[in-house]
């Protein structure tokens, strides 16, 4: 999650929605005091880092406490940037907890609004979207990769979802993404991009705020998997038609017989 004060704007980061690949495309352009959650890796391999807000960020006592902890994991990698700057990211969202819930990277709208009213007002706020047929396969790649439960299945995977037992962290906590960009079931940010149309849309948002181009990096890869409609059976079509139907209805979105050539070229993005 962004909030801009130097171009005035709000990004609000939705999951597994190339949404660390668009604030790694946004970092170079962001001031010293803007707010920048949960994507600084993405960003220092984009070339910055991280800015004097962020820093300060480290003087709230449980940030700090987690910043050390966090290093002393791998004391064989204190010398390495790219482990200092993942221990930075995760400390740095505990000054935010309170007040943005407890992934304030991923922050919902009604939060946001209530932590800063005075942006929410006046920026520009945007989110992107994605097929939630999709963006299901993806997560459940994702995060059986992350934590090495190849033996849990796709159906298992979205059976647990629905019923929220979150105690093996394969299963995120908040898997959906309709929260981050809406307040009392309508959208409440000023334009949704697509996934499935991202360097246009991106490219949209860019011009609006003045910005030269996007440079779009992959900033979480995955492998090659079979396409989509291979995931599913009925089962599995039900519990995401009941899981996302909110976002469904709202985009029009499908089940995909087959992807849109630019969903599938851009199928690794995180």
């Amino acid at each position: 999650m962004i909030i801009s004060h130097r171009h005035r704007f709000i990004f609000l980061h939705c999951r597994k929605v190339a949404g660390s690949s668009i604030a790694a495309a946004l970092a170079p352009h962001l001031g010293p005091d803007d707010l920048h959650l949960g994507t600084w890796p993405e960003a220092w391999r984009a070339g910055v880092a991280p800015n004097r807000r962020a820093w300060r960020d480290l003087r709230h006592p449980a940030a700090a406490a987690s910043f050390v902890g966090r290093l002393l994991r791998a004391p064989a990698r204190l010398g390495d940037p790219a482990h200092r700057i993942m221990a930075f990211n995760g400390a740095q969202r505990l000054a935010y907890r309170a007040r943005l819930g407890r992934s304030p990277e991923h922050a919902h709208a009604e939060r946001v609004r209530a932590f800063d009213p005075s942006a929410w007002r006046d920026y520009f706020k945007f989110a992107f979207v994605r097929n939630p047929y999709e963006r299901a396969v993806s997560d459940y790649c994702w995060r059986t990769s992350k934590t090495g439960r190849r033996d849990l299945g796709f159906g298992a995977f979205l059976r647990g979802l629905a019923e929220g037992d979150v105690r093996d962290r394969v299963l995120p906590r908040h898997f959906d993404n309709w929260p981050i960009y809406t307040i009392d079931d309508r959208i409440a940010v000023d334009f949704v991009g697509r996934f499935e149309h991202l360097h246009r849309d991106l490219a949209r948002v860019f011009e609006r705020l003045g910005l030269p181009g996007p440079d779009l990096p992959h900033a979480k890869a995955s492998s090659e998997r079979q396409p989509t409609a291979g995931w599913y059976g009925d089962e599995e079509r039900q519990w995401v038609e009941t899981l996302f139907a909110r976002e469904l209805a709202a985009f029009g979105y499908r089940f995909p017989e087959r992807s849109t050539t630019e969903s599938e070229a851009l199928r690794s993005v995180g």
